[in-house]
């Protein structure tokens, strides 16, 4: 929108029906939300993607531009090409089919086979593709058979409004923020997420947990997911360990949280799900000036300069992770001087107003062809 640009964003609220029918302007962005039935129902799907599809081609767009190859996005995207709609951009930030997310989601076959076989025919098809990892760059690349129309745009920094949260949160770490979650004086480790299979938790707990024992730090965990009874039991057997967790947070609250803590972790598992990924957590701990640790898997060493903005151990080491943690965090002036490093390659390499917006609208222009 700086460059000049109207944007308008069109959404399937199937999750949140009380949105059916919304719009409103956030930021300058016109959202749309189409109408959904208060029930959400597999029958309704069909219905969807043609009210999502005809609220897009009643909009007259120079570009549509679809945001993951599966899901309602993804479906729309198919049906505007097979009606010979071209003005079609495909963005991908997750390896979705066999391989990727198939492999440990519990999905029907049927509709695991159906994921598989759209992404690959979108990427193929599609006349631009932007890829948000380097992984997933090369998928495209080599579905494709050229590197046309492949476009390299990874997540980058937060929205003004996130920013001004960000922030803000800092600030009242000072006033208390750990206090007022009921965090002890001392040091602690950050974990959000899902707390899916995929994510490889227990490695994250066993580590920390040697680490936190050691040091006398607290475990902090925020987010919900299949795993968190797991999580949750692994803690109740081991004595002289502290442990809070928090479910899902209002945003404002999450960031609180995540500036009242001391050291951020996000190990990944080194499968190509993880190698594909680009971690929009990842990108916000940096941001907020946090020190990282995380693993020396796919776009992680893309965004952190290990030992400069960040801590990138080896995947599937243990020891080695937890020596980094524990490192972290008996360093309050090493943490410092990576969280502002964090900082400042987040605003100069990765901000939504450099390089990441020049190849989108570089994207752009090649598919309006000017």
């Amino acid at each position: 929108m700086k460059r000049g640009h109207q944007v308008t964003i069109f959404l399937v609220p199937y999750d949140n029906p009380n949105d059916s029918s919304k719009e409103e302007v956030l930021e300058g962005v016109r959202i749309v939300n189409v109408q959904v039935g208060r029930v959400s129902s597999l029958s309704q799907a069909p219905v969807l993607v043609r009210r999502l599809c005809n609220a897009v081609e009643r909009y007259s767009a120079d570009v549509v531009h679809a945001f993951k190859p599966k899901g309602y996005a993804g479906a729309a995207c198919s049906l505007l090409s097979m009606k010979g709609f071209r003005s079609l951009v495909l963005d991908c930030d997750d390896w979705e089919g066999w391989g990727g997310w198939n492999d440990v989601k519990a999905y029907p076959w049927i509709v695991k086979e159906y994921i598989d076989r759209q992404e690959k025919w979108l990427i193929r098809r599609v006349p631009v593709v932007t890829a948000a990892s380097r992984v997933l760059e090369r998928r495209a690349v080599e579905l494709r058979a050229s590197s046309n129309g492949v476009f390299y745009i990874p997540n980058c920094g937060a929205s003004r409004k996130t920013d001004m949260a960000a922030g803000s949160a800092p600030s009242a770490t000072r006033d208390g923020a750990k206090k007022s979650f009921g965090l002890p004086d001392g040091a602690a480790i950050f974990y959000g997420g899902h707390f899916d299979p995929a994510d490889d938790i227990m490695f994250f707990c066993r580590t920390a947990e040697h680490a936190a024992r050691r040091v006398g730090a607290t475990i902090v965990f925020v987010g919900d997911g299949p795993q968190l009874s797991d999580v949750k039991d692994f803690f109740a057997r081991r004595e002289g360990v502290i442990v809070r967790f928090f479910p899902r947070l209002p945003y404002e609250q999450f960031l609180q949280l995540v500036a009242a803590s001391d050291v951020a972790a996000f190990p990944f598992p080194d499968t190509p799900i993880y190698r594909a990924k680009c971690s929009a957590r990842i990108v916000d701990y940096m941001s907020m000036g946090k020190a990282i640790v995380t693993t020396a898997i796919g776009q992680n060493s893309d965004y952190i300069v290990d030992g400069v903005s960040g801590i990138l151990a080896p995947p599937g080491d243990e020891a080695n992770f937890g020596r980094e943690l524990e490192k972290l965090l008996q360093d309050p002036q090493l943490r410092a001087r990576l969280g502002q490093n964090a900082k400042e390659r987040v605003e100069t390499m990765f901000s939504w107003g450099g390089a990441a917006v020049d190849n989108c609208l570089a994207a752009y222009r090649q598919l309006c062809g000017s």
